[in-house]
C-alpha cells in the first residue's frame, strides 16, 4: 500500500471515529519470507471494530455495572485478515 492510500483511508476514519485509537492485528500479517528474517510486512488495510479490553490476567476486563469494557478501534492489517 502507498502512502496516499494510507492518507487516503485514514483521513476517512478520521472524519467519522476521529478520537479512535490506533492499533495492529499482529496475526494477519503472513509472508513466506518471515523464516527468512522478513519482518518488514506491507499493511493491506485498515478496519474500524469494537474491541474488548483485557484485565490484567489477560481475561475480558468488565465496568462496574458489569457490562464487557472495550472501545472502538482502528486496525490495521495485513493480507491475511479476516473481516469480522
Amino acid at each position: 500500500m502507498t502512502l496516499n492510500r494510507l492518507c487516503k483511508i485514514l483521513n476517512k476514519l478520521r472524519a467519522e471515529h476521529g478520537r479512535c485509537r490506533v492499533s495492529v492485528d499482529k496475526s494477519s500479517f503472513v509472508d513466506n519470507r518471515e523464516n527468512d528474517g522478513c519482518v518488514i510486512l506491507m499493511i493491506h488495510g485498515a478496519d474500524v471494530r469494537w474491541i474488548r479490553d483485557a484485565d490484567d490476567d489477560g481475561g475480558t476486563a468488565f465496568n462496574k455495572d458489569g457490562s464487557e469494557r472495550g472501545r472502538t478501534t482502528v486496525i490495521l492489517f495485513g493480507d491475511a485478515y479476516e473481516r469480522h
